[in-house]
């Protein structure tokens, strides 16, 4: 039998995945708007808002053909 661990095991490191963003479909103001909001997210270090923003980007289907 194995003795027990008493010290704790070192960290598991996951993979960056840094897709690429999606982009703003030409005449779509919603797309536009995101676009704007995740830019100013990003220069003020937001992350949080600009994965956000991608995500909102990727699925609202308003104003696309």
């Amino acid at each position: 039998m194995s003795e027990p661990k008493t010290y704790p095991s070192a960290p598991v490191e996951l993979p960056l995945r840094l897709g690429s963003e999606p982009e703003p479909v030409p005449g779509c103001a919603g797309c536009r708007e995101l676009a704007n909001v995740r830019d100013r997210a990003r220069a003020g270090g937001d992350l949080t808002t600009v994965v956000d923003c991608n995500v909102l980007m990727a699925r609202h289907p308003e104003g696309h053909p």
